[in-house]
């Protein structure tokens, strides 16, 4: 499908934010680079765009292109949203600023309203699948790429249209997010070093526990750490949902694998991914 960009594109830098919003921003970087499990720092990139542009939604997608895989962090992670994930990448291809962003190589912040108008997201079906039972409109969207993964952190609301200032607040963050990011992966290989242990293997991975059993992303997510041990509130905790949205999750997860406790639901889980028992 064809696009056109509806706005006037700008150079990007901070010279657009105003002396408050440098101050929000400053505000948020102690935070960001204080988390230094890679696994907790997608949330924590979520809850600062929570507190800096608002919005009706906030997610941070993580892509291994080397793998195909994705991870999908969401505020709020409620379980009806994460629930249309799916219907969001089987359309993917209708997306019109990835497809801007292959062709230009830009990660700069794009929002879905830069190429379509109200009618013609209203005929697409990511539009039916995903933004309309949400009640959202617009998808202001920058991307970080690190290696073979790339970090898309989202701002999605009711209403069309981001100001200038909005935007040039994610251009802003964008490279602290890749330094907070290096960062983590560099702190996590030296802990594994300093404690005889190789890093987690590529295998730990939820993917297989979606293929295998029929789960959505984030059941497969909660599966794979109950499968390691955790409890609700640890799953919760890295995870960035709530203790009440893991229980909800690992009942949906008991149901589809035929068992009645954590311990068999991991058991199960082990037999597929190979985790040591």
């Amino acid at each position: 499908m064809q696009y056109n960009e509806t706005r006037t594109p700008f150079t990007p830098g901070v010279q657009a934010l105003d002396t408050t919003t440098l101050r929000a921003l400053a505000a948020e970087l102690p935070a960001i680079y204080a988390e230094t499990d890679v696994r907790r720092l997608p949330q924590t990139f979520v809850a600062a765009l929570c507190r800096l542009v608002p919005g009706e939604s906030h997610d941070v997608v993580v892509h291994d292109t080397a793998r195909g895989h994705r991870h999908w962090f969401l505020n709020p992670a409620a379980p009806e949203q994460e629930s249309l994930v799916p219907g969001f990448f089987a359309n993917f291809h209708e997306f019109a600023p990835a497809a801007h962003r292959r062709r230009t190589g830009t990660g700069a912040a794009l929002a879905l309203s830069d190429f379509v108008d109200a009618p013609g997201l209203e005929r697409l079906a990511i539009y039916r699948e995903f933004y309309r039972p949400l009640g959202l409109s617009d998808d202001l969207s920058i991307h970080v790429k690190h290696g073979d993964a790339i970090l898309c952190a989202s701002v999605m609301r009711r209403r069309r249209g981001f100001s200038t200032g909005e935007r040039e607040l994610l251009n802003a963050l964008r490279p602290h997010f890749k330094q907070a990011w290096v960062n983590a992966e560099a702190i996590g290989s030296l802990r594994a070093c300093a404690v005889g242990q190789p890093a987690a293997p590529a295998a730990w991975t939820a993917e297989p526990l979606e293929v295998n059993f029929g789960l959505t992303p984030r059941e497969a997510e909660v599966l794979l750490w109950v499968a390691q041990g955790k409890t609700n509130p640890e799953v919760a905790g890295i995870l960035g949902i709530t203790p009440h949205t893991v229980r909800t999750h690992l009942e949906r997860v008991f149901a589809k694998l035929g068992v009645e406790t954590r311990h068999a639901a991991g058991l199960r889980a082990m037999e597929v991914l190979g985790l040591p028992g």
